[in-house]
């Protein structure tokens, strides 16, 4: 009995978990209520009181769902340590961006946190967890285009800090684009020959 006690109290969490998403990402964080997302998980609001305390302690444990997309940049960037840097860059970056735009919860999970929510006061801690995802990519990249530029395949036109912060720019910038949902953007399509333009741009070229 106290087993299936606990399995029904993970299926109310997580069923709640469900609603939140959904509430949040259609009426956003600050105008959802506690009643609504009570009502689409087909519970009552002292379960969301149970579980969670109130909709900020909602809010963070659904943020917890979220692999955040630069850690995941991360770790695709460092699995290959000597392949060529640039190289390397194209092909993580458009792989990740293919896999996202395969994976409809991560798209709505980062829809709700990143168009849908104004970061107040108390929910420091999801956005100080966005904060260091992007100081540490952002470390990644450069530390990236340094190897490139020792290699002699970083144009000497760039600097590693400046190549890092354009790029990042129009990682962040393609990826805002699409969980606005424009008509007719495709993540993967529009990111992987833009990669590989910037890239050919801050290339060191052959002499002719």
């Amino acid at each position: 009995m106290a087993r299936r006690t606990k399995q029904e109290a993970d299926e109310t969490r997580e069923a709640l978990l469900d609603a939140a998403e959904q509430v949040f990402l259609e009426r956003g964080v600050a105008r959802a209520s506690l009643d609504e997302i009570a009502r689409a998980a087909g519970c009552t609001r002292g379960a969301v009181h149970w579980h969670f305390r109130d909709k900020l302690g909602l809010f963070l444990a659904l943020d917890e769902r979220l692999v955040l997309l630069q850690d995941e940049l991360r770790e695709r960037l460092c699995c290959d340590p000597n392949r060529p840097p640039l190289e390397h860059m194209a092909y993580a970056i458009s792989a990740a961006m293919d896999d996202l735009e395969r994976d409809p919860r991560r798209k709505r999970l980062l829809t709700i946190m990143l168009q849908r929510c104004e970061y107040v006061e108390e929910m420091a801690p999801a956005l100080e967890r966005r904060r260091a995802a992007d100081l540490a990519f952002r470390t990644t990249l450069r530390e990236h285009f340094e190897r490139a530029e020792l290699r002699g395949e970083l144009a000497p036109n760039w600097k590693p800090e400046r190549a890092a912060f354009f790029f990042y720019a129009l990682i962040s910038g393609f990826l805002n684009e699409w969980l606005r949902g424009n008509a007719g953007f495709e993540l993967a399509a529009e990111v992987g020959p833009a990669v590989c333009t910037f890239l050919a741009c801050v290339a060191q070229q052959p002499a002719s």
